[in-house]
């Protein structure tokens, strides 16, 4: 997909955010909220990129004058037993490999979660899918069932829901469906798109970042989220050298979900990528 550069100048970070969440998969936000937001805080570019799913990318379709909607997605794969998401922009989300992916993941995740609500009926927290109150195209996740929990009075607060009984140890947990990353990076590209890796400072095993920046650049990766709000400044530096020793792209974003899901209270626009930065990510796409 084609975008066109605008010639408006706004400050620093908050010309384009470039991760973000909406309640189409464990976002509170609908698309029309956060493109409102950005737009009252003169937001040039943002790309909702939610988990597993394309189902908030018709609002790429519609022409906004005050801002661009970069198409998004984020991926959850597997790299030697490590999970690591994987960010797809400017795909062409007709494209039917692309969809029948997203179909395929959104299966995955009912499934996973049927799967918790079972494992946490035997310690009486009785809940069904009904309870998560999901829009019928939206991805579900922990993040519902934390939130269920919450609203059905197990616990008073999601972050306590979520600790006791969902993380990986306890007694609600399961894993996950993984892609591997090879085939997630493929899809991506298939659908004309630009694959990055996300957030690095998240994996738990930093030391390996190089080292897969350098096997995933062999098989189609074309860059590094280097701003984001995990990453101390360390982290970004360690990342921006990396990027231009191995030749990727650099994005960022705030990663934003919404409050009431227990992040941080960040807001759209707090981190991401001035416009320097940005027109570089998009003559990558144009190439």
């Amino acid at each position: 997909m084609k975008i066109s550069l605008k010639e408006k100048k706004v400050n620093n970070m908050k010309y384009a955010d470039l991760h973000i969440h909406s309640n189409y998969s464990d976002g509170v936000k609908s698309p029309e909220e956060i493109i409102k937001t950005a737009i009252k805080d003169n937001i040039k570019y943002i790309s909702i990129t939610d988990h597993d799913s394309i189902s908030s990318q018709y609002v790429t379709k519609n022409n906004y004058k005050e801002i661009n909607i970069i198409p998004g997605i984020e991926l959850s794969t597997e790299y030697k037993e490590m999970e690591l998401h994987i960010l797809g922009y400017f795909m062409d989300i007709d494209n039917n490999e692309l969809q029948e992916l997203a179909k395929e993941l959104n299966t995955q995740r009912i499934k996973r979660v049927e799967d918790i609500l079972f494992k946490l009926n035997k310690y009486d927290i009785k809940l069904d899918i009904e309870d998560l109150a999901i829009d019928i195209d939206a991805t579900v996740g922990r993040s519902h069932v934390a939130n269920a929990m919450v609203k059905k009075g197990y616990f008073d607060n999601y972050k306590s829901a979520f600790r006791n009984f969902l993380i990986q140890g306890k007694p609600g947990y399961v894993k996950g469906f993984r892609l591997n990353y090879k085939d997630c990076i493929d899809v991506i590209n298939k659908a004309g798109g630009v694959a990055i890796l996300a957030h690095p400072g998240q994996i738990y095993r930093k030391i390996e970042v190089e080292n897969i920046l350098k096997e995933l650049r062999c098989f189609g990766l074309k860059g590094i989220e280097v701003y984001h709000p995990s990453h101390s400044q360390g982290d970004i530096n360690k990342f921006f050298n990396l990027s231009k020793k191995y030749k990727l792209c650099i994005t960022g974003g705030s990663d934003y979900h919404g409050k009431a899901l227990g992040y941080d209270n960040l807001s759209i626009g707090s981190y991401g990528l001035n416009e320097e930065y940005l027109e570089k990510f998009i003559k990558i796409n144009n190439r």
